[in-house]
């Protein structure tokens, strides 16, 4: 059964809030991957299937048989799934309460971090079957390539003085994992973590940390921090998905607590942590307004589902508010 109606309504839950007036935020445009409401409908009807397909009593017999004859007709194949999945790169105009595709970029391609004059977005996307990052300018839809190499690269971000950060993938052999590399103007490129599972870096304004997260299958995911300079490091404890404020004196990450994944916030060493708001989503992947007055974020029922709203939330946590968009919205980055 298709599921438009129930999810249109389900995606409009909220945007009526007059919580946050559209027109105080700031004009810069928020980059996210956006799956189309169709696209999003398919994507929950085959996560349906699938569960339903676990455990088929008799009854789901000809159903199997069913969807088993569309994909061999070429009506429903993986390639449509993971095609549905990647979704196209676009730009919220906030003031305008629009959206609108970001330029000729590829399907596929994710926003990674604006920098810090919101000239350049870097995205990461495919080339001859490998990740690598790349640049889009917005005053010309230019995009220049950032990174290379016979490893995929697939996270990354920008750093004061023209450095960037990101994060290395081999995906066999010996040296199997993600590790973070840094690399500044006129120097070598340098690997300055020991992986295996680290991702995620964002960089303070100041350049004196570089947070990330390492995810270990007995722990969780952790948020670690190293500074690039000295090589000091240490931890901040459970999470992921950490950005810092633009004065560089916050970090907002996606913690996890009795009620599931919610924003939190602390200083830049670590203290004050507490609760950024709260709501009935898992809340994930914020990422800070130019003015650092508010944070956008995707919202989700469970983690399981392919649904994902897009919200507006004050720093101090006391209002939110939705950004109408059909279909689903995911990785924010202002």
């Amino acid at each position: 059964m298709r599921t438009g109606r129930a999810l249109a309504a389900c995606l409009l839950l909220g945007c009526a809030s007059p919580s946050i007036d559209f027109a105080v935020l700031p004009e810069s445009p928020i980059a996210f991957v956006h799956r189309t409401l169709e696209e999003t409908e398919r994507m929950v009807d085959e996560a349906q299937a699938q569960e339903k397909a676990v455990t088929p009593g008799p009854e789901d017999e000809f159903d199997v048989e069913v969807e088993g004859l569309q994909k061999l007709t070429g009506r429903r194949t993986s390639a449509d799934v993971a095609r549905d999945q990647k979704g196209r790169l676009a730009l919220y105009l906030v003031r305008e309460r629009r959206f609108e595709l970001a330029g000729a970029l590829p399907r596929g391609a994710r926003p990674l971090d604006w920098s810090a004059d919101h000239a350049r977005l870097m995205f990461s996307a495919a080339q001859r079957n490998l990740l690598h990052l790349f640049e889009w300018i917005a005053a010309t839809g230019e995009v220049r390539q950032l990174t290379s190499g016979p490893a995929s690269q697939i996270d990354g971000c920008y750093g004061p003085g023209g450095a960037i950060a990101w994060v290395e993938l081999e995906a066999a052999g010996r040296r199997a994992g993600a590790r973070i590399w840094v690399r500044r103007p006129g120097e070598a490129p340098r690997e300055v973590t020991e992986g295996p599972s680290d991702t995620q870096p964002t960089w303070s304004p100041d350049g004196r940390r570089l947070v990330y997260t390492r995810f270990d299958a007995r722990t969780g995911p952790t948020l670690q921090w190293l500074d690039p300079g000295s090589d000091a490091r240490g931890s901040y404890g459970r999470g992921r998905s950490a950005v810092f404020s633009p004065d560089g004196e916050w970090i907002v990450y996606s913690g996890l607590t009795s009620q599931g994944w919610r924003l939190r916030r602390m200083r830049f060493d670590g203290a004050g942590k507490r609760s950024l708001g709260s709501s009935g989503f898992e809340e994930n992947d914020p990422a800070f307004s130019p003015d650092g007055r508010y944070v956008v974020f995707a919202a989700m029922k469970d983690e399981r589902t392919p649904v994902s709203r897009l919200f507006v939330r004050s720093v101090d946590g006391k209002a939110d508010r939705q950004l109408v968009i059909a279909g689903s919205g995911l990785l924010p980055v202002w």
